[in-house]
């Protein structure tokens, strides 16, 4: 796809309080004739390149997830592009769309139509555009490149505008409040402040999980970390095929404890890479009526983390489906503003993987615990300079994101030697996890995500290097610890 260049459109862009045009064109749900829909609801115009395009595939789910969100309101929403009805359909269920129409203007008809630039090639830009239901247009944005995503603020200024029209209360921040607590799980009483927070590791291993006298020290179980409470919180980050362990110690747990009702808690997922989420369909607790969970991710709308879990557990790879779970399971999507979970605060942010993975902040009773794994550096550093790593290598978001926390869960899968070696596969090393921590002044920074090909001896000399990088940093008493499976911190 090529950068869009001068505009061919023969009329001149739209103007807010300008009269739509009405246009009759095919759809994913039939034919959608403009005016029939103006009838009865407001209409939202998502302009878009292409379908299968890399932003297009993350964008639209996100921006269907936003609205969905809104609650329940007088508006239509219709994506635009060039591409077939064939193609839109198959886009569509890749994706995850259940309630964005997608629309075909093979001859870019419609975009010309709002003044809208073509390209030589024929691609139209990424614009929004909204119509009130009296067809004048309220609203006009035209990204300026194409190849970057819309403001995700900007659309949720639009759509608190049509909140608005719809009878909701005024003021973007209170729909934000509204949204964080959204994912919180109903309880008949809220749970009391802790005092004593646990952070437990089943599964500390990258890609896959191994087995072996090689790998008795730090276990072989993938991705899967709980933080739990002494007043009954339950957090659980990515569930890897250390969740099967997790799962029989929490209904062995359950069953000492008389008088509970059953098992409640959050799965915070960091991406839907197999060695994060193959655990799952092996997590007991789900299979048990009385339980329940709400699983959250950042970078995919809650229709596409349902349907990627439900992929992975289809008759062809496992014998119970998703939809069979005894459990009540409920999906959400993070990135809007994070989410008050039980009192904890959890925010988060993408990192540089190659399927977009976000490293959480969680804040509760005090104590800070960050989970970043699966991410590696904008740069190889040329060499470990006297001071700590600078933003060309690592990411300042990150630094941010960790700032004061008392545990810091860093990805640490190679040496510096093997990390120069694996540009582009989205990990990172121990000596730069170092220099995240103390850069964010982190009290506690902990190796994870080991790669399956080391075993003890050599995650042993990862973490001794962690140790040496500290000290000629001139931080001999920052607590680095290589992760191990079974291994339980009190925060």
């Amino acid at each position: 796809m090529t950068q869009q260049s001068d505009s061919t459109s023969e009329n001149s862009l739209v103007k807010v309080g300008d009269k739509t045009p009405l246009w009759t064109a095919p759809g994913t749900e039939g034919e959608v004739r403009l005016a029939e829909i103006l009838q009865s609801q407001a209409v939202l115009l998502i302009f878009y390149p292409a379908d299968w395009s890399d932003v297009c595939s993350d964008e639209l789910p996100l921006l269907e997830e936003l609205v969905k969100l809104a609650g329940n309101l007088k508006l239509k929403t219709l994506a635009i592009s060039t591409d077939s009805l064939f193609c839109h359909r198959a886009f569509a269920g890749e994706i995850g769309l259940q309630r964005t129409v997608l629309v075909s203007d093979t001859r870019n008809a419609i975009c010309r139509s709002y003044g809208l630039p073509v390209d030589e090639d024929g691609f139209g830009p990424r614009a929004t555009i909204l119509i009130d239901q009296t067809g004048i247009v309220r609203r006009v944005s035209v990204e300026p490149d194409r190849e970057q995503p819309r403001s995700l603020v900007a659309v949720e200024e639009l759509v608190q505008q049509v909140r608005e029209w719809n009878g909701y209360p005024p003021g973007l921040e209170k729909w934000r409040e509204e949204r964080r607590h959204a994912m919180q799980l109903s309880r008949r009483q809220p749970l009391a402040t802790p005092t004593r927070l646990q952070l437990r590791f089943w599964g500390t291993r990258g890609s896959i999980p191994v087995s072996g006298l090689s790998y008795v020290r730090y276990g072989g179980n993938t991705s899967c970390v709980s933080l739990t409470s002494d007043t009954g919180h339950l957090f659980i980050f990515d569930c890897g095929s250390g969740a099967r362990e997790l799962g029989q110690y929490l209904l062995e747990t359950a069953k000492g404890a008389p008088g509970k009702q059953g098992i409640d808690g959050y799965i915070i997922l960091s991406h839907t890479h197999w060695d994060h989420i193959q655990g799952f369909p092996f997590f007991a607790p789900v299979f048990q009526p009385g339980n329940r969970f709400n699983i959250l991710g950042w970078s995919n709308c809650s229709q596409t983390l349902a349907s990627v879990l439900a992929g992975q557990m289809e008759k062809i790879y496992f014998p119970v489906s998703l939809d069979a779970l005894a459990s009540e399971l409920n999906f959400y999507a993070l990135q809007f503003n994070g989410a008050e979970l039980d009192g904890a605060k959890l925010t988060g942010r993408l990192l540089k993987h190659p399927l977009p993975s976000t490293a959480y902040r969680l804040e509760l009773a005090g104590k800070v615990l960050v989970y970043a794994t699966d991410h590696e550096p904008h740069a190889l550093p040329q060499g470990l300079p006297p001071a700590p790593l600078g933003d060309d290598v690592i990411d300042p978001k990150l630094v941010q994101l960790a700032a004061g926390a008392d545990i810091l869960i860093h990805d640490a899968q190679y040496s510096l030697a093997e990390l120069a070696e694996k540009v582009g596969w989205g990990h990172n090393a121990g000596e730069i996890a170092v220099d995240t921590a103390i850069r964010a002044g982190v009290k506690h920074l902990v190796l994870f995500h080991h790669d399956p090909a080391h075993d003890d001896r050599k995650i042993a000399t990862i973490l001794q290097a962690a140790h040496w990088r500290a000290e000629a940093l001139g931080h001999p008493n920052l607590r680095i610890t290589a992760a191990s499976d079974g291994m339980a911190l009190d925060l």
